[in-house]
């Protein structure tokens, strides 16, 4: 994940939970009623209301571990979506309908593409470095695992033979997956070892930024070849020409909109409506919310503006990313056992094969580490966007087993990372001892 992880504490977690109560205010307008074996609405109400607390309340625990012991969750809420979600107990699950919550999903992913537009600021000095590692490290990365997935789908072990047309985007999907990263471990190991002067972790975290960047344009690039109503190849400049279209057209008004003069806290609130008209385009033409704000953030990151806003949206991000992790855990459908064991196992083992071969390539002539991949393992917010984005427009056996696939490797990273990254730091002699070890 990006920055930080959702933590029950924060004042703005009270943004997140009108829109986790959508499904169960739709139950109790009589969304549910109709469906034979639904309980009262106000038993629904309750189970998921204790489920929410419960698993807030184990996350607080959590989170007063991580820093000690240098690991991140986020099982806790994609377990708590998984049980609310139909996989668990369909009869009391208040996400049985995920189309009434849909434009809420495509609001927080255009939040996170926002985010990440907002940082491409291309007159910013210090851009080489992390872009070539970025640029190498996406493009080799997307290449191996497409590649290798691509040729799993198609090869008819442990699975049906995938046909093309669904073949190609769940493959790209899970190459721009790949590609995708996250700053958590280096926002953690900022905040443990925050009296240390360390050059390596401002650049790792440039580094993942912008290949979030080259993976959401990656991801987009879907939704505008394979279209869903027509289930085949469709003539791909109509769709990328929309999603630039909309992303810098709405990026050049919003600058016109705000002027000189509005404070920062209305040019937020300015911001705020910009998204929502942006992400409900995007799902209105069934293009990706994650490209289009992308895009729409990169037009604005040109402006004065770009910096602040960028600022607030990160200082808001935490209640955005717990929405994407409780809607990917209920969105989850089981997958046959062994083609997502063989294929979660390739995923991660050739992810980072991809890394290393891309940071080498990237860092070869330069006077950078040679193992600086290993701060750049991480995935977060930005794969768990395109995964649950993935599934609510596409329906096939083969996009299951790329969500979970998604899933897996999220949790497993977040888990790893930081404990991966910190023998970076040990190694290139920027922390002198290891706290953890030491117990100071």
């Amino acid at each position: 994940m990006t920055g930080r992880i959702p933590t029950a504490a924060s004042p703005s977690l009270a943004l997140v939970l009108p829109a986790l109560l959508l499904p169960t205010t739709a139950l109790a307008a009589g969304a549910g009623h109709g469906q034979e074996g639904v309980p009262p609405d106000s038993i629904t109400l309750l189970v998921f209301l204790a489920i929410l607390v419960g698993a807030i309340g184990a996350h607080q625990v959590v989170e007063r571990m991580q820093k000690r012991l240098l690991f991140i969750s986020v099982a806790e809420f994609i377990i708590l979506g998984v049980v609310l979600g139909p996989a668990v107990v369909p009869e009391v699950a208040p996400f049985v309908d995920l189309t009434v919550v849909a434009p809420v999903f495509a609001f927080a992913a255009g939040w996170v593409g926002l985010l990440y537009g907002l940082e491409l600021d291309f007159s910013a000095p210090g851009l080489s470095r992390p872009l070539r590692l970025a640029f190498m490290s996406w493009i080799v990365t997307s290449a191996v695992v497409t590649a290798a997935t691509l040729w799993f789908l198609r090869s008819g072990l442990w699975i049906d033979v995938v046909g093309w047309d669904m073949a190609w985007p769940c493959a790209i999907v899970l190459g721009a997956a790949a590609a995708s990263g996250s700053s958590s471990a280096v926002d953690l190991l900022s905040e443990r070892y925050h009296d240390a002067a360390t050059h390596l972790l401002p650049l790792l975290r440039r580094t993942t930024r912008l290949s979030n960047a080259l993976a959401i344009l990656t991801f987009g690039l879907v939704f505008c070849v394979w279209r869903v109503s027509e289930g085949s190849l469709d003539v791909p400049e109509r769709g990328v020409l929309v999603t630039i279209g909309i992303g810098v057209t709405l990026g050049l008004l919003f600058f016109l909109f705000i002027g000189k003069d509005q404070s920062a806290n209305k040019a937020f609130l300015s911001m705020v409506g910009i998204l929502v008209f942006a992400s409900g385009a995007a799902f209105f033409l069934q293009l990706s919310a994650l490209a289009v704000n992308l895009i729409l953030g990169a037009t604005l990151a040109q402006t004065r503006r770009g910096g602040r806003l960028a600022s607030q949206l990160e200082r808001t991000q935490r209640p955005v990313t717990l929405i994407l992790l409780i809607f990917a855990g209920a969105m989850w459908n089981p997958p046959a056992l062994p083609a997502a064991a063989v294929l979660g196992a390739g995923f991660i083992a050739l992810r980072l094969l991809g890394r290393m071969l891309g940071v080498t390539l990237a860092t070869g002539g330069t006077p950078l580490r040679g193992d600086l991949w290993r701060g750049l393992l991480d995935q977060g917010d930005v794969a768990v966007a395109m995964a649950v984005g993935f599934q609510l427009v596409y329906e096939h056996p083969a996009v299951d087993l790329v969500h979970t696939t998604i899933l897996v490797a999220v949790v497993l990273h977040e888990l790893a990372t930081p404990r991966v990254l910190q023998g970076l730091l040990v190694d290139a002699g920027e922390v002198d001892t290891d706290p953890i070890a030491t117990g100071s």
